[in-house]
């Protein structure tokens, strides 16, 4: 038969830590489960035409380029639509300085009127760590649609914006590397399932720790049945 006599301090860490670690596990593998199901779900496309950009309402937004991972800022741009106005993200600014908004000009693929496709993307709420915007020089540290609109003084802002081709420098169109599924990402659902499984192994070598520490002070062992009284 067993014989556990449970040290009351370490058990109750050991179980704190594992509700926490176990925790982590789980977020991390829903958030795989999500991310695989948004690699599959298609992206809604448009095609707008006939705008008029509002180049006093350019807005930045600071991103981390899934393809290439730099750092730099996203170029939203306002653009009338029929009686309604859509952010349009159509350039990228390299690097980790805040642009000057009176110094950047709509971006190129929207200053000839040309039809402008792309992902339809209504983003979700900015996550409560999020850092604090900078609404004076129009930077965003995430897409905050109603915001952004307020802060550019607009009315009538569509809730969805429109991932749109970006051309560099050199004139060459790539496609928007942020135009990804809701609840999609930079980092691959590989990722996440790494470290849910990191978490889960965590708990499950504080479970061993736990158990072969009582082992090895006698208070968790076998002992063998008493024989019977004669």
């Amino acid at each position: 038969m067993i014989h556990f006599r449970p040290l009351l301090v370490m058990t109750i860490i050991s179980v704190a830590a594992f509700a926490v670690l176990f925790t982590f596990g789980r977020w991390q593998w829903e958030r795989y489960e999500t991310k695989l199901a948004a690699a599959n779900e298609p992206i809604a496309e448009m095609t707008i035409e006939g705008y008029q950009p509002v180049p006093e309402g350019l807005q930045f937004v600071f991103g981390v380029r899934p393809d290439t991972h730099e750092q730099g800022w996203r170029v939203f741009t306002p653009v009338q639509y029929g009686a309604s106005v859509v952010f349009v993200d159509a350039e990228f600014i390299a690097g980790s300085a805040a642009p000057l908004a009176d110094e950047v000009r709509v971006p190129a693929s929207l200053r000839l009127g040309a039809p402008i496709t792309g992902a339809t993307i209504r983003p979700e709420p900015p996550a409560p760590l999020t850092l604090s915007p900078r609404p004076l020089q129009r930077l965003w540290f995430a897409v905050d649609l109603p915001a952004m609109a307020r802060n550019a003084g607009l009315d009538a802002v569509a809730d969805y914006y429109l991932a749109g081709t970006y051309v560099g420098a050199d004139g060459r169109a790539t496609a928007n590397p942020f135009a990804l599924a809701p609840g999609a990402d930079a980092l691959p659902p590989a990722r996440h399932l790494g470290y849910a499984l990191t978490w889960y192994g965590l708990a499950l070598v504080l479970l061993v720790i736990y158990f072969a520490y009582h082992a090895s002070v006698g208070r968790l062992g076998f002992r063998a049945p008493r024989p019977p009284e004669d």
